[in-house]
């Protein structure tokens, strides 16, 4: 009985992040669509105006540039992840674990939504020491839920799910499922240098 409960979770699960992942990309590909529209505005200007509002650009880009982010695009050009790989937002990191934009500093990740491989990236910075601490448990409540489904069904899968653990360093806490976790681990470490 229980393994059918658990399976049935994991339906819902799985459901719950295809259609998350599609709502991600429309809303990317509006995003997209406004970024062009303001474009073509600004090549309209004077050239003086546009190479003002160009370096106004860059210093506000360089001042609220995540910093996870970035490391996490290195990630995914030096680490061959799951092409099914969909970065979180703040809202599908809400949805799916739980944790709240109140409680982040910053914030980057991935989860691969084919329903299939459970592989998972997220590091999140936290706000305070207590924020760590409830961002932990949801991330081990998610590891949790996603080893008690797998468990029975994949053993690749499965091996992944057991060599992950839920790790914090000061405020920083994060999950990496991937056949790949050293790799990706040792890039997250040596960029920020912890």
């Amino acid at each position: 009985m229980k393994k059918i409960l658990l399976g049935l979770i994991a339906g819902a699960m799985i459901i719950t992040l295809c259609a998350c992942s599609d709502s991600d990309k429309k809303q990317s590909k509006s995003e997209d669509s406004a970024s062009s529209t303001v474009s073509a505005a600004a090549d309209s200007k004077t050239e003086d105006d546009s190479k003002a509002d160009e370096s106004k650009t860059d210093a506000s880009a360089a001042e609220g540039e995540s910093q996870l982010k970035t490391i996490y695009e290195k990630v995914k050009a030096e680490v061959k992840l799951p092409e099914e790989m969909s970065d979180f937002s703040a809202k599908r990191l809400e949805r799916v674990l739980g944790v709240t934009e109140e409680q982040m500093e910053d914030f980057a990740g991935g989860i691969c939504t084919d329903g299939v491989k459970q592989d998972q990236i997220i590091y999140i910075k936290a706000k305070s020491e207590d924020n760590v601490k409830d961002i932990q448990e949801k991330l081990q409540n998610n590891w949790d839920a996603i080893y008690n489904v797998i468990q029975n069904y994949d053993p690749k899968q499965k091996a992944n799910i057991e060599n992950a653990k839920v790790e914090t360093n000061g405020l920083y806490v994060s999950l990496v499922i991937s056949a790949d976790a050293d790799q990706i681990k040792k890039i997250f470490s040596e960029e920020l240098g912890i």
